[in-house]
Order: C-alpha cells, then structure tokens, then sequence
C-alpha cells in the first residue's frame, strides 16, 4: 500500500512538473500559421546550395543532407564531402537558410541587417485515456520561434508580443505594431496573413514601412 502510494505521488509530481515546464516555457506560444514561413527576403541572387563553416568559408555544392540523433552520426554533407555539424553553422538550400540550433538546422524566415527570425517545427504525438478506458491519440506540428540580432547572435526564444517589444525597443513603431491585446493580434494577421513578418520587417528596414 505504502508502494502504490508513493508511486502515485510521484506521478503526480511528475505531472506538475511538467505543466510548470509548459507554463514556463518562454517558447511556442506562437500558433503555426501566424507567420508566413515561405515570404523569406533572403537575397535571391544567392540561390544555390552550400555550407557555412563555423569561420565563414563557404562550401557550395549540389546537394546538402544531413542527420542527427542517438543513433546516427551527427554530420552533414555536401555532395560527398562530410562534416560534423558542430563545424557548420549554417546552409543554403535554394532560396532557403537554415541555421545551427544544437545538433539541428532551423529555418530562416525573416532575414535582415538587423534582426533575423528562425522557426523550428517539431511533430508532437499526445496520448490520453478516459476513464472508461477509451484511448485516444493527437497529432501536430508545434513551431518554436527564435530570433537573432546580427547575423552572428545568439538564438533567443520568441514567443510573444512582450518578447517582440523586448527585441525592438529602439524602433517605436515597431512595438507599436506589436503592442497588440490577442484579439487584436488575431484581427491583424487575418486581414494580413504576413503582419508578424512585417513587424521584424520594419524594424529592418530602419524603422520605416
């Protein structure tokens, strides 16, 4: 009896646990779709494929994969020649970039002198049981969003408004353009589906629409 009651308690401590985690979090609160992931300003003249090591060289190629996890060999390739990941922070894939994030490449979907913003997507699976013992499963993609001052910046978590007016302090209509209640937010990217990519946008562009 003791047994089953401590294994309760962890259980639940567990479960709390996670909800503090899910609360706390300063990432994912942004929905998927509320930017638009495929309006990329990268510099079109560019395109191509390569790798950019950790100093800056360029490798260019034809061809760019890559693989990470507990049973592969973390290393990404061009063509034929190979690299560990922890030696390339980045590459170009068409119109495409894709930065570093651990042993990861997010992509870029807002590119500027200034500010840049990176979505990761991740497919989660949830599963629940009711009491009578029906079990039913849940799938979808959850996107997690970083930004980067300069092209060189740490990756900072991006989940919000408050965050946007954190990054953009400088720049007044910027924040503006963001201090926004949710309602309000929701209206805006509805009637225009690339207001979130404007926002970072402005304040690319020297503050200025």
């Amino acid at each position: 009896m003791q047994h089953k009651s401590l294994k309760n308690t962890l259980s639940a401590c567990t479960v709390a646990l996670f909800i503090l985690l899910a609360l706390g979090s300063k990432v994912n609160r942004i929905h998927y779709g509320a930017f638009q992931y495929s309006s990329s300003k990268e510099d079109r003249a560019e395109d191509g494929h390569y790798l950019v090591k950790n100093d800056g060289e360029k490798i260019h190629g034809d061809k760019i994969s890559w693989k990470s996890g507990l049973l592969a060999k973390d290393q990404i390739k061009v063509d034929e020649q190979k690299f560990k990941i922890t030696e390339v922070k980045g590459y170009r894939s068409g119109s495409t970039y894709y930065i570093r994030k651990g042993n990861e490449y997010i992509k870029r979907i807002v590119h500027g002198p200034r500010i840049n913003l990176y979505v990761e997507f991740t497919e989660v699976t949830t599963t629940s049981s009711t009491n009578t013992g029906f079990t039913r499963t849940r799938s979808y993609t959850r996107t997690d969003h970083y930004a980067q001052k300069g092209e060189d910046g740490p990756l900072l978590p991006c989940a919000g408004q408050s965050d946007f007016k954190k990054l953009m302090e400088d720049c007044p209509l910027a924040v503006e353009m963001a201090d926004l209640s949710n309602k309000q937010m929701r209206k805006a990217i509805k009637k225009n589906p690339n207001y979130l990519n404007s926002i970072f946008e402005v304040y690319n562009n020297g503050c200025k629409e």
